[in-house]
């Protein structure tokens, strides 16, 4: 009888325990806090970007979302909740159809530091098409991968010309004529960080004439090919590239 009692009283106060400590299945509405999150989201010239979705996120609790959308003047206010305790952060995102394609693009923060529900933090959000993204390697640009086909080139000296075919970038702002000499990024020979934009492209070496073939279509080798970024490869979500063979003429 003592046995029988003392298992009963060890689970009755284990699973209470349980349930504290798990979240799933818990469908309590967090109640708000007095701090909020607010910030303004623009593109690189400052203009206003509304109707974006920025994304406040606990640091420990799994699943744990709160949202706002920037209105007309692309500002945003959230206040946070009270439960749970800890750091959230905030990231936002902007999406847009271009050239045939739908690019999800990451907004660079202010601060990528974590915040609580004890005071007010601010955090603003810009589009940038280039640029390291903070705390990485990578950057926001897209780039151009090169592949060596019937060429003794040395790749590293491959320079590319990217001139616009159209006088806009994808968020608005004014395309210029880019120059870059091939870099081996892990085993690939590229340029990177190329803003989002629809261009022409050829490549240059002393002595040769190089021609490049789209690795993903039949259209063959030509001196100058169309680049319209897109997906090629293991990629990021909002990483864009794309791939030629260079060869000699």
């Amino acid at each position: 009888m003592k046995h029988l009692f003392k298992r009963a009283a060890t689970l009755v106060i284990f699973l209470p325990v349980m349930a504290a400590c798990s979240k799933k299945g818990d469908t309590t509405t967090p109640q708000p806090s007095s701090a909020t999150v607010s910030g303004k989201i623009t593109d690189a010239s400052g203009n206003a970007l509304p109707g974006v979705t920025v994304t406040i996120e606990h640091t420990v609790w799994y699943d744990n979302y709160v949202y706002a959308v920037t209105g007309n003047n692309g500002e945003y206010s959230k206040q946070l909740p009270d439960k749970p305790e800890g750091s959230w952060t905030a990231k936002a995102q902007i999406e847009r159809s271009a050239y045939g394609q739908t690019y999800k693009f990451d907004l660079d923060p202010s601060s990528t530091d974590a915040f609580d529900n004890t005071k007010t933090a601010v955090r603003n959000f810009t589009w940038k098409l280039s640029g390291l993204r903070p705390g990485t390697s990578t950057y926001y640009g897209a780039h151009v991968d090169i592949y060596a086909f019937g060429t003794d080139a040395q790749m590293d000296k491959i320079k590319l010309v990217l001139t616009p075919i159209e006088n806009t970038l994808i968020d608005g702002s004014t395309a210029t004529v880019i120059e870059k000499t091939l870099e081996d990024v892990a085993g690939t020979f590229m340029v990177k960080d190329i803003p989002v934009g629809r261009y022409s492209v050829k490549a240059v070496y002393p002595g040769k004439t190089l021609l490049l073939e789209n690795r993903h279509d039949n259209e063959g080798p030509a001196l100058t090919k169309e680049v319209v970024f897109g997906k090629n490869g293991t990629l990021g979500e909002t990483e864009y590239n794309i791939e030629f063979w260079v060869k000699e003429d």
